[in-house]
């Protein structure tokens, strides 16, 4: 499934930020000497720090995925690399999918026919102002508009770094360029 490609690429990425010698100085091992006493009162944390999990509601739990997506979009857009994984599609499909609903159901609430947003999760067309006004809104301010905008123009400008293609064709339309010595 592309998603779980997806998914991969971005662990991958993560991982391939930090040498294999900061991987391993992040982990903490226990002490040898570490008491029983500790020990018990750190198994019966993670207990308790279970049982809260357990108890969020599924509105709770979709919050924090919502608001984790979020985070992750908006140091995506602050950072200076670009990553074909993290496209506009791929946020637009994490975002339907944290909510635990089909996209057929997701295209309704939008307004939008399910053909289109297929179209926009997969990359084959870009979305129009109003759609991503209709995130915004149908986040609840959560995910401003701005980010979505700020996905898509990433992607934009490494099209246009990239696109040697289009810098051929377009070259054929310069005359009489300006040349400067350095």
């Amino acid at each position: 499934m592309k998603t779980n490609k997806n998914r991969k690429e971005i662990q991958e990425l993560a991982f391939s930020k930090f040498t294999d010698q900061e991987l391993a100085d992040a982990y903490i091992f226990p002490s040898e000497l570490q008491s029983t006493q500790e020990k018990d009162a750190e198994k019966d944390f993670w207990i308790n720090r279970r049982k809260q999990f357990e108890n969020k509601s599924e509105n709770e739990k979709m919050y924090n995925r919502l608001l984790q997506l979020k985070f992750q979009l908006e140091d995506y857009i602050s950072s200076n690399q670009y990553h074909k994984a993290f496209n506009f599609g791929y946020f637009l499909n994490e975002y339907v999918n944290r909510q635990d609903k089909k996209d057929k159901q997701f295209a309704i609430e939008v307004d939008v026919t399910p053909a289109v947003l297929s179209q926009y999760i997969n990359n084959h067309r870009k979305p129009k102002d109003e759609f991503v006004i209709r995130l915004e809104l149908h986040s609840g301010g959560m995910i401003p508009a701005i980010s979505w905008f700020k996905v898509l123009q990433k992607d934009k400008e490494h099209d246009i770094i990239t696109n040697q293609k289009l810098r051929l064709e377009e070259s054929k339309h310069v005359k009489n360029r300006l040349e400067f010595a350095y």
